[in-house]
């Protein structure tokens, strides 16, 4: 029967059945949990408001100088122009590859993300925390913009090397990546730049996004690509450029996170 089912697919459905039911999945189980959480905040609901003091409270509680500057230099990782630099990396080598359907997803994830995350931001306007001296559309909360970019930015990549890499790689790269997102979620509670919430609706927006993008994404193939070379542009692109703001700015950064007295929701 099962057979027989598939069979009578399009050709889409019969190679990525799995993969296009996971995603759709994943896109109504984010897109909910985002709507849930955005409108808690939108209301300052009281369970998200509770969540978000005890979790603001116990992390500030658990600072100390040494623990700042590691959360600092991982912040650093997921700042916007490290972003922008590994995502720039990516799309000239897929330009060099004339690897098109590729590049051009790879652009509406980055930048349909972060400018879908910039005006929900501004529609918002909700007060992170504390005064980090961000302005423009930075100076607001929800949902997290370092959360939003780099779980599109690692999460995209992941759904491009999925097709490419054998099953046994998969597992590491996708703990490496989903490691650096969590990493970076965890240092902007820590340093106190967003509220739970914030994060958590960063974290959904971006899976739910990425979600929608896999479904087109993985309708058809976009064409063959190397993913070791893939992997070391965009390791050394993070290296590079992640290194390089970590060395400049993190006296200033260390300045700008450190510990503040406990803000109002």
């Amino acid at each position: 029967m099962k057979a027989y089912l598939l069979k009578r697919l399009p050709e889409p459905l019969k190679q990525e059945w799995r993969a296009l039911a996971f995603f759709g999945l994943i896109l109504i189980v984010m897109a909910g949990l985002f709507f849930e959480v955005m409108e808690e905040v939108f209301w300052e609901g009281d369970p998200f408001l509770a969540i978000d003091t005890a979790t603001f409270r116990g992390l500030q509680s658990l600072r100390t100088p040494a623990l700042d500057a590691v959360m600092v230099a991982i912040t650093e990782l997921g700042d916007t122009w490290v972003v922008v630099a590994v995502a720039a990396a990516v799309a000239v080598w897929l330009i060099h590859q004339r690897l098109w359907r590729v590049l051009t997803f790879w652009l509406i994830a980055i930048g349909g993300g972060s400018l879908i995350n910039s005006a929900i931001k501004l529609a918002m306007q909700r007060a992170r925390p504390g005064d980090l001296n961000y302005d423009g559309v930075s100076v607001f909360s929800f949902p997290s913009g370092h959360s939003t970019t780099n779980a599109v930015l690692y999460g995209f990549l992941l759904i491009i090397l999925a097709r490419e890499v054998p099953f046994k790689w998969r597992i590491p790269i996708v703990v490496v990546c989903v490691g650096l997102v969590g990493a970076v979620a965890i240092s902007r509670l820590y340093l106190g730049a967003h509220w739970f919430s914030d994060v958590a609706g960063g974290l959904a927006f971006g899976s739910a996004w990425l979600a929608l993008l896999a479904l087109f994404y993985m309708w058809r193939p976009a064409g063959k690509l190397d993913p070791v070379r893939l992997l070391l542009v965009a390791g050394g692109a993070l290296i590079i450029a992640g290194g390089l703001n970590i060395a400049f700015n993190h006296a200033t950064d260390m300045a700008r996170y450190a510990a503040v007295p406990e803000p109002t929701s």
